[in-house]
């Protein structure tokens, strides 16, 4: 077995996993990425959720709450000719983004080149050690065989906590798992004619006509859909399914349930929507988009107060502007933020309650179900993870580690903590 030292080391190459690697390297930090996919990207281009939500307030006039390593990758989508203007959804009134896959994995790899990032693909996470002061190593396993490398301090954006559920005492018991928050199986359909609208009634009839059992649940509507940029492809969101994420045997229950009905149904539009005539699904997922897992206990946990009443910190190192959106029982609620329409998450919501050097990153930070409805979007774990990879260079450097001087540091790299 190899072993290697970094001074930071990030799980995960999600949108959070990604900002917290670019945000520690360009500190100085020597930094190890390392992802399971042999892309980067995350939900975004492993589960084709292909839209960036919470980069915006949801206003008329949007304003931009996510800048720094988030704003370099809408910068490199753009010069790779990816429109990234946010568009306006009808039915929340949000704005989003929305992503082309593989101009998105090209884009990454350009802004984790520039950092620089020492990245590695097709590596997983076995497990990790820890002492009294906190975690010291990480096993990771790769095309080479297991690798263990020792770190001054680990970023978990791994999006089910995988680092902190392999430590004791990293998540509190058994963690609490909210299951609020149904998963979507995302879906590709090619063949679609150029001039075709949607029909929303017809939509929602070929999700009711996919279901094997009248429990599972039917968007009201039909779901999300649109074009793809520069593309003829159609995106659709429409199958949701409620499982536990955590249980292997229910998560390939759901996988192959929802790849069931993706086929039924957009064999139900070939026979009866207008310009769908040639439809065929051309891809799905690849893996189901799960909005929720594992929560670890970090050192403060943000509410639903903070969101509702749109509160603002000294010690704020993100802006989080997206409703808390909720997907129970088939429905989809939307929660908006108050005050000026966006809320702060503080230092504290990235730090493990249980290990002093051990940061986190994305959907795993502290939150109750509410609040935890608006961070899990990509759009504010660039933020968040940005902040965290920031912290984490700093600890590692013995750098006084404080909201003041993560604050300083993240203003250095274009992030917006004020909108």
């Amino acid at each position: 077995m190899t072993r290697e030292h970094y001074d930071v080391v990030v799980i995960g190459g999600g949108a959070g996993g990604i900002a917290a690697a670019v945000g520690a390297a360009k500190l100085g930090a020597k930094t190890l990425l390392a992802e399971k996919y042999g892309f980067l990207g995350g939900t975004a281009t492993a589960n084709s959720v292909l839209a960036y939500c919470g980069f915006f307030t949801r206003e008329e006039s949007p304003r931009q709450l996510v800048g720094g390593v988030g704003g370099s990758v809408l910068e490199a989508l753009g010069a790779l000719g990816i429109p990234v203007q946010p568009r306006r959804t009808a039915h929340s009134g949000t704005w989003i983004v929305i992503l082309n896959p593989e101009a998105l994995k090209v884009a990454l790899d350009r802004v984790v080149t520039i950092a620089p990032v020492d990245v590695r693909l097709h590596t997983t996470f076995v497990d990790a050690q820890r002492e009294p002061e906190g975690v010291t190593s990480v096993r990771l396993y790769g095309p080479s065989g297991l690798t263990t490398i020792s770190a001054g301090a680990i970023v978990d954006a791994s999006g089910d906590a995988v680092v902190a559920a392999a430590l004791p005492d990293g998540i509190s018991g058994a963690s609490c798992i909210h299951s609020r928050n149904a998963a979507s199986l995302p879906v590709r359909i090619g063949g679609v004619a150029p001039d075709a609208t949607f029909d929303r009634a017809i939509l929602e009839e070929a999700l009711r006509e996919s279901r094997q059992r009248e429990t599972e649940t039917v968007r009201k509507g039909g779901g999300f859909i649109t074009r793809l940029p520069g593309s003829t492809d159609i995106w659709w969101l429409g199958i949701d399914l409620e499982f536990d994420a955590n249980d292997p045997g229910e998560m390939t229950a759901a996988e192959q349930t929802a790849r069931s009905r993706a086929w039924r149904a957009v064999e139900y539009l070939r026979h009866r929507h207008p310009g769908f005539e040639h439809a065929f699904v051309s891809s799905t997922g690849p893996g189901i988009g799960v909005r929720e897992s594992r929560h670890p206990r970090a050192r403060l946990t943000l509410t639903s107060d903070d969101l509702f009443e749109g509160r603002q910190r000294s010690d704020g190192i993100a802006c989080a502007g997206w409703p808390s959106e909720l997907h129970v029982h088939g429905e989809q609620q939307y929660l908006g933020v108050g005050g000026a329409g966006y809320f702060h998450v503080p230092l504290d919501a990235l730090r493990s309650a249980a290990y002093e050097n051990l940061w986190l990153a994305g959907r795993i930070i502290g939150a109750d179900p509410i609040a935890y409805g608006s961070i899990r979007v990509m759009g504010t774990a660039f933020a968040t993870g940005h902040a965290a990879g920031v912290g984490a260079a700093l600890q590692a450097s013995r750098t006084v580690v404080d909201a003041d001087a993560i604050r300083m540091a993240l203003r250095a790299q274009a992030a917006v903590l004020e909108a």
